[in-house]
């Protein structure tokens, strides 16, 4: 019985895994006439097998592998729209959009492991996402500076501003007795991973 609603279970798996992807393509993809069937029939290929892998990590309940298929999965989702919309995309234009997924990511698969939120992910998942969206005004010509302008100006200010928030931080943990700041969420029911993950 019990071997029974384990089949169901990860069928039921596999089939949300499979609707959440052919919903997000269908409200993002033009019409089927407008895209490049070549293209197209590649990068869903790689959705597929890359969906699969997702889906094969949550069943093998490890957290590294999970994190680095999801990554994979959604970023071969986001070009094949981008490449289905635009036509052939130039990763030096959309390369901050990786390091986003990456940081928004980093958020779940730090709750699955930990059963709690821990600033051991959440503060680098906030940094990425937000460092992702920053250089993406830069890519797409937001921020009209080249970027390598920007910086030379104001990676001084930025070093400083990072090397007063460690000593903060240093100072803060020293005062906590080494227990530091930490998200924490008490409902440990329903998660994917235990903490023998890694």
């Amino acid at each position: 019985m019990a071997k029974d609603n384990k089949k169901i279970q990860n069928i039921l798996l596999a089939l949300g895994l499979l609707l959440f992807l052919v919903g997000v393509a269908m409200a993002f993809l033009p019409p089927l006439m407008e895209i490049e069937s070549y293209h197209f029939v590649l990068n869903c290929a790689l959705v597929l097998v890359t969906a699969a892998l997702v889906y094969v990590s949550i069943l093998a309940q490890n957290a590294v592998v999970f994190y680095v298929f999801t990554n994979l999965c959604l970023l071969s989702l986001a070009f094949l729209i981008l490449n289905a919309r635009f036509g052939i995309v130039r990763f030096k234009q959309y390369w901050p959009i990786v390091v986003m997924f990456f940081g928004v990511t980093l958020l779940p698969v730090g709750r699955f492991h930990y059963k709690k939120f821990r600033t051991a992910y959440v503060i680098p998942s906030a940094a990425l996402t937000v460092l992702g969206a920053f250089f993406l005004l830069f890519t797409f010509k937001i921020i009209k500076m080249p970027m390598r302008v920007f910086f030379f100006y104001f990676m001084p200010f930025f070093l400083i501003a990072c090397g007063i928030s460690l000593i903060v931080i240093y100072y803060v943990r020293q005062k906590s007795n080494g227990k530091f700041l930490t998200i924490q969420d008490d409902e440990d029911e329903g998660l994917l991973f235990s903490e023998e993950d890694f």
